[in-house]
């Protein structure tokens, strides 16, 4: 079972990295048309009609990830609230338990509003933190970080932390009565 996950894993990763070319017998296919609003601009490189998108933009879909929803809130008394989703895989460990640790930037401020429980159960869940922290959040952009640590127990008798999946997010707090 181990070395087909790692044949999978090695297949799927060659499938992401091959350059999106036509093979040698294939016709070439015919340019794009140039949009209307952008003549004589060159179409970026991969799928037609798809946005151009880096390789870091995306999450895995096969693996532990954990994302930060674009929207926050905060309450005229201070407190915050956030949200996103996380997948948590088993991966044979006999600790299918995780946590979310949540921190929160604004300019110069910066609290950790805590977290909560996860499931490693390999589905995706969704996650929310509601603190009010000692410090003042106002509405306008703030960075949410957002972390995956899982208790793997190994050799060791007692289970030790390790991040599993890491999110970061560019936000927005707006205003809203909690």
């Amino acid at each position: 079972m181990r070395n087909r996950r790692r044949f999978l894993g090695a297949v799927t990763g060659l499938l992401i990295a091959a350059p999106l070319t036509p093979a040698a017998h294939a016709a070439p296919a015919p340019a794009p048309a140039p949009s209307p609003g952008s003549p004589g601009s060159a179409a970026p490189a991969g799928v037609p009609g798809m946005p151009s998108m880096g390789r870091q933009s995306l999450p895995l879909p096969w693996g532990n990830n954990v994302t930060v929803s674009r929207v926050g809130y905060v309450s005229s008394n201070g407190t915050v609230a956030l949200s996103g989703t996380y997948r948590c895989l088993r991966d044979g460990a006999a600790i299918p338990r995780a946590d979310i640790l949540v921190t929160l930037t604004q300019g110069q401020v910066r609290f950790g509003l805590g977290g909560g429980p996860a499931l490693c159960d390999g589905l995706t869940h969704s996650w929310s933190v509601q603190e009010a922290p000692s410090v003042n959040f106002v509405p306008g952009p703030a960075l949410v970080e957002s972390s995956l640590l899982r208790f793997d127990a190994g050799q060791q008798l007692v289970p030790l932390p390790r991040t599993a999946a890491v999110g970061e997010r560019a936000i927005t707090l707006e205003a809203r009565e909690l």
